[in-house]
């Protein structure tokens, strides 16, 4: 299987679909690189699904679909799409992400379902709190400072309230996020990169290296 020609399919993806992910991704180790891209595109894949003007019953089946095949790929099932044949290379056998990545599935479905607005807040602050459990797993990492953990669950608060056009009081949960924690240790960066409402540019390769030698999200 041509892995490589699979890689450059997501990242070029990646970098015209959400352009801040992908460049959040390079500050992390590079031997977790590859496996992040990856969630980050099916966390996109996603989202478009929950996203789009589908009938609900089309979505609930959709995201239904999304969980069955990934739990196929990293038990080993072949597939002809590029993002599950990466699936099964990277996380085959591993059940913990399988786990997590039905959990994280199920959430979308019960924010489908919600009408109500503090509802969907909540299931997307799951969903987004899930991934960083993702991400925490492929980084191999854990952490027990209370200042980290309660920032980034301020920062998946704010960043859930921001995609939800409450950016006002997003903005509130972003300052008690970086008040609580300004310079996470160097290998927990990109998981607030990745929950941060602050965007990089193609344009501001400055920020990107200020951010690279001070840990200054």
């Amino acid at each position: 299987m041509n892995y490589t020609s699979d890689l450059k399919i997501i990242k070029k993806e990646l970098k015209l679909i959400s352009y801040h992910s992908y460049i959040s991704t390079f500050f992390t180790n590079y031997k977790y690189r590859e496996k992040i891209l990856l969630i980050i595109f099916i966390n996109i894949e996603l989202l478009k699904i929950i996203r789009s003007n589908l009938d609900k019953s089309i979505i609930i089946a959709k995201l239904n679909w999304w969980k069955i095949t990934c739990s196929e790929a990293i038990d080993g099932k072949n597939f002809g799409v590029p993002s599950l044949r990466l699936l099964s290379k990277y996380f085959k056998k591993n059940n913990y992400i399988k786990e997590e990545l039905s959990k994280l599935i199920n959430c979308l479905v019960l924010y489908s379902h919600e009408k109500s607005f503090n509802k969907k807040i909540k299931f997307y602050s799951k969903y987004l709190l899930i991934k960083n459990n993702i991400v925490f797993h492929i980084i191999q990492s854990k952490t027990n400072d209370h200042k980290i953990k309660k920032s980034l669950n301020l920062l998946v608060i704010s960043k859930s309230l921001s995609e939800h056009n409450s950016i006002k009081l997003s903005n509130r949960f972003y300052n008690k996020a970086k008040i609580t924690c300004k310079r996470p240790k160097k290998f927990l960066l990109i998981l607030f990169l990745l929950n941060t409402n602050k965007y990089f540019t193609k344009v501001n390769l400055y920020k990107k290296l200020f951010i690279f030698f001070t840990r200054d999200w």
